[in-house]
C-alpha cells in the first residue's frame, strides 16, 4: 500500500518514515489536495507483513501536533493520503480507531491525493545524508528520539543502532 502524508516539514517526516521497518521508497516534496493547496508531505509504501496501517498512522499521529490547530496548521495540515481511492475508507478506519488513543480529538483527516511532486535529489533523505545541520539536531533529532522511545520495534535496525549511538 502507498501513503502519503502531511503534518509537518517533510525533512521530518521523511526522517521518521525512512526510519521504519515495513516502510520504503520514502519521497519527500509537495502534495497537491482536492482544493488545490500546495503541502509538504512523504509519500512511501509500506509492506503490512512488516508494519500495520494503524502502526503507521500511530507514528505519524505521534510526529507532530495532531490534536492542534496551532498557527502554522494551514501551512502544515494534518492529512493521510491514501493513493489508490480503494483505500480511502481503510484509511479512515483505521484512523478512527486509533484516534480512540488520544485524549483530545485529532484534527488529522484522510483524502485523496490529486498529485505529488518530488523534491529535487539533493533535498532526499536529508536527515540521514545531513544529520549533524543545524536544522537536523535542533529539530529533527528531538523527533528521531521520541520515536526511539515511543516506537523502537518499529524501527529498522540500522536506524535504531544509529539513533542509540546518537542518543545516547
Amino acid at each position: 500500500m502507498y501513503l502519503a502524508v502531511s503534518g509537518t516539514c517533510y525533512w521530518c517526516m521523511e526522517a521518521i518514515f525512512c526510519a521504519l521497518r515495513g516502510v520504503s521508497e520514502v519521497e519527500q516534496g509537495f502534495l497537491i489536495t482536492e482544493d488545490r493547496r500546495h503541502v509538504e508531505a512523504v509519500l512511501f509504501r509500506i509492506d503490512e507483513s512488516e508494519i500495520s496501517l494503524e502502526d503507521t498512522i500511530r507514528v505519524h499521529l505521534d510526529s507532530h501536533a495532531c490534536t492542534s490547530n496551532h498557527s502554522f496548521r494551514d501551512t502544515y495540515p494534518s492529512f493521510i493520503f491514501p493513493i489508490n481511492s480503494a483505500h480511502l475508507q481503510r484509511c479512515q478506519t483505521a484512523l478512527n480507531h486509533v484516534a480512540e488513543d488520544y485524549i483530545k480529538p485529532i484534527v488529522t483527516k484522510v483524502a485523496p491525493i490529486v498529485a505529488f511532486y518530488p523534491t529535487s535529489a539533493s533535498q532526499q533523505n536529508y536527515y540521514w545524508r545531513n544529520p549533524s545541520k543545524p536544522f537536523c539536531q535542533r529539530v529533527i533529532a528531538p523527533k528521531m528520539q521520541v520515536l526511539k522511545e515511543l516506537y523502537p520495534t518499529l524501527l529498522s535496525q540500522d536506524a535504531f543502532a544509529f539513533l542509540s549511538d546518537k542518543t545516547a
